[in-house]
């Protein structure tokens, strides 16, 4: 499958899955409180880590193998298995500990002892959403995502109006792993089999440590913020804050969540081409700058209509989080592909070393910061985000020479045309609509659009030229 069509596949599967999710998410909302998104976090957090040990970089290492397959999926499955039952052992005998020390909420025990399942579904079909990868086997994928993304709210939606709170969402989270598992099995060919190789092990092993060491530093990235809102603000700002962050990442997560696996899948077979990955790095940044920061900026403009319109009052004070971290989505994602070259170029360890020259700085400011409460934290956090987007341009520019002048002159055009247009055009409608619903819908499209505009006409020479070259070249 060429990387156009595998791509086509990708999209495909997540805008099926994001035509679904931001309708669950609304009305899961409505139905429930901060509170209870809050508890459904806090052991979500726990889940995400526990991923790290048992999946143990496996999957990208099985990606990023070309020789030894069979050999190496079934070393892969059977560390997984192992790791899996051992991490969801540990997991439900010390729930109650955990629950106490980090987040001060009993409610947060029984819901991590359920969710240790969640460890063991994934830990059965792990190995087969990495040789599907690695296939460019996108399109039975796609149904994967499909049907697990429907399922939960279906699930969820009766659960949460039936008055179940934060058993609802726990309910639907497992619903909808039981079926990926199920059709990750029938999907794909591979079984696993008794067959081992001591030195494809150690190789995968290797590789997979690295992978794993920087998940573990990558997760306190994605999660530490929430366990720090969590344990020094309590239940209700961690239930603002997470669904806040949420709700602003559906739109980046929709247009590049795709990109990810293909593009990984893609560089895996570039080997280690330095002037292929420099002009694949540039690109990506160029196609990324011209969609993720105005998006970020029409969040920051129209955060206080969101918060009425969608949440609702129980929500007052998601404003604030979705205005700062559509800002951190926004910028962070230019260089969000960066992970991908590294492992490609069988370098995992750079983006190990990267993240973790920072994290000491981040987690230094998260614990300085939150005692002056949630809105500032969130604009903390959008700084530190700005910060780690400069450091994360200058590693590209030393590994594949890319033109660091270009793409900060680049960042910072396109972020005044956004700016200028979109607050112009809110204003503009605000003046004349005076109704919070008609203002965020008829200025957010016409602002959109507008800005859209502009910079295709900016850009048509460079990035959306770039675009058609690099679909034009794949398919032929």
């Amino acid at each position: 499958m060429s990387v156009t069509h595998a791509l086509k596949w990708s999209f495909a599967s997540e805008l099926a899955a994001k035509a679904i999710q931001p309708v669950v998410f609304i009305a899961l909302a409505r139905l429930l409180t901060p509170e209870d998104f809050g508890v459904m976090t806090a052991a979500m957090m726990v889940i995400a880590f526990s991923q790290i040990f048992w999946e143990a970089g496996m999957g990208k290492a099985l990606i990023q193998r070309q020789t030894d397959i069979e050999e190496a999926a079934n070393a892969a499955f059977f560390i997984n298995i192992a790791l899996g039952i051992v991490i969801a052992g540990l997991l439900y005998l010390f729930a109650q500990p955990i629950a106490h020390t980090f987040f001060q909420d009993d409610r947060v025990t029984a819901v991590l002892q359920v969710m240790t399942l969640q460890v063991l579904l994934g830990a059965l079909s792990s190995v087969q959403t990495a040789l599907l990868q690695k296939e460019m086997g996108f399109k039975k994928l796609f149904w994967v995502r499909f049907a697990t993304v429907s399922l939960p709210g279906l699930a969820s939606i009766p659960l949460a109006w039936n008055g179940l709170g934060y058993w609802a969402l726990v309910g639907g989270t497992l619903v909808g792993q039981l079926a990926q598992s199920i059709m990750l099995w029938r999907m794909s060919p591979w079984r696993p089999k008794f067959i081992t190789n001591p030195a494809v092990t150690k190789e995968i092993g290797k590789f997979g440590g690295w992978v794993g060491l920087t998940g573990l530093l990558t997760w306190f990235y994605a999660w530490a913020d929430s366990l720090v809102v969590g344990h020094y603000l309590g239940s209700h700002d961690l239930g603002l804050y997470r669904t806040g962050t949420q709700f602003v990442s559906l739109a980046f997560v929709i247009i590049f969540g795709p990109i990810l696996p293909v593009l990984y899948s893609h560089l895996s077979r570039l080997n280690n081409d330095r002037e292929k990955m420099r002009t694949t790095a540039e690109s990506a940044i160029s196609i990324i700058s011209v969609i993720a920061i105005p998006i970020s900026i029409l969040f920051l403009a129209y955060s206080s209509e969101l918060q009425e319109v969608v949440f609702g009052a129980k929500w007052t004070g998601i404003g604030v989080v979705i205005a700062a971290m559509a800002m951190v989505h926004g910028y962070s994602w230019i260089v969000g592909m960066n992970g991908e070259f590294y492992r490609a170029t069988s370098k995992p360890n750079y983006e190990t070393i990267v993240t973790a020259s920072t994290l000491l700085i981040y987690l230094g400011v998260y614990l300085y910061i939150i005692n002056e409460g949630l809105a500032s934290f969130v604009w903390a956090r959008m700084w530190l985000a700005l910060g780690a987007l400069l450091l994360h341009v200058a590693l590209l520019r030393y590994l594949f020479s890319i033109d660091i002048y270009s793409v900060i002159k680049r960042i910072i055009l396109i972020t005044g045309i956004s700016i200028f247009v979109i607050y112009s055009s809110k204003y503009s409608a605000d003046l004349i609509l005076k109704n919070t619903i008609s203002s965020l819908f008829v200025g957010g499209v016409a602002s959109g659009l507008i800005t859209a505009i502009i910079i295709f006409t900016l850009e048509r020479k460079k990035t959306v030229a770039l675009v058609f070259r690099l679909v034009k070249k794949d398919n032929k």
